[in-house]
């Protein structure tokens, strides 16, 4: 039976290929909305995890394929674009399409395979976002071994795999993600302003003709907002002081089984 590994590039599904990834194969789904730290991070695991298990690895990469008002699209951004709708909490349509379609489509055509999905023994209680393809059989090693994400953790220092995101990579995996706290955007504006500019673009083009202001952040605050009050601190307490209270912002787990998971 074939092997597969859900893999993000985060905490859990390293430890997993790491464990289990020797005579597998590990599957990471592009938005094409990723950070450009975490494209550095999938080569850099990649070819580390081949050379743990004597080039008997391979990480599988995918992109999606979504028809947008009768064009396809393979990346979120030219879907927000197109249909001048952001993913929000009530309708996150970006994992379903973006993340779990391609996986299941891809694994559709495999015949008997198995899939390993990373949820650690302190989640229990989760089961992951999964269609339950017929021909797939879904399983949690980590939790069937009882490893812990602190256990997760120690593996990877071992092997010198333990992931180190910036600030404003702590809990989305997309650059504009919805569930990014103030804080990460705030951290994006001082340490990668590009990026931040791209957000800032994205959530002005996808305005229409209503007269409410739509934010990217469920904060409501607008990108224009966050920069403002990005600058005023500055103007308070200087640059050094704010790049230093934000290198302080503390890392939080992963918000679902495919963002840093």
């Amino acid at each position: 039976m074939k092997k597969f590994i859900s893999f993000s590039g985060g905490v859990e599904s390293t430890t997993m290929c790491i464990l289990y990834g020797k005579g597998a194969k590990a599957i990471w789904c592009d938005t094409g909305a990723e950070h450009d730290e975490m494209y550095e991070r999938i080569n850099f695991c990649e070819k580390a995890l081949k050379q743990i298990h004597g080039e008997d690895f391979e990480i599988i990469r995918l992109m999606a394929n979504v028809k947008v008002k009768g064009n396809w699209v393979d990346n979120l951004i030219d879907a927000i674009l197109g249909w001048k709708f952001m993913p929000s909490q009530g309708r996150r349509w970006c994992t379903g399409k973006f993340k779990i379609e391609p996986i299941d489509n891809f694994l559709s055509e495999q015949g008997e395979c198995e899939l390993l999905i990373g949820l650690n023994s302190d989640e229990e209680s989760r089961d992951g976002n999964w269609g339950l393809k017929s021909n797939v059989r879904y399983s949690y090693p980590l939790q069937e071994d009882d490893i812990t994400r602190d256990e997760c953790k120690d593996i990877l220092k071992e092997y010198n795999l333990l992931p180190d995101f910036p600030l404003y990579m702590n809990r989305g995996g997309c650059f504009m993600c919805i569930y990014k706290s103030i804080s990460e955007y705030k951290a994006m504006y001082i340490f990668d302003r590009k990026t931040f500019d791209k957000v800032k673009a994205i959530e002005n083009k996808v305005q229409d003709k209503r007269a409410k202001f739509f934010t990217i952040s469920v904060s409501k605050k607008s990108m224009q907002f966050i920069e403002d009050e990005v600058e005023r601190e500055i103007r308070g307490w200087g640059i050094e002081a704010v790049k230093g209270f934000y290198e302080q912002v503390e890392q939080q787990q992963a918000c679902g089984a495919f963002c840093h998971r």
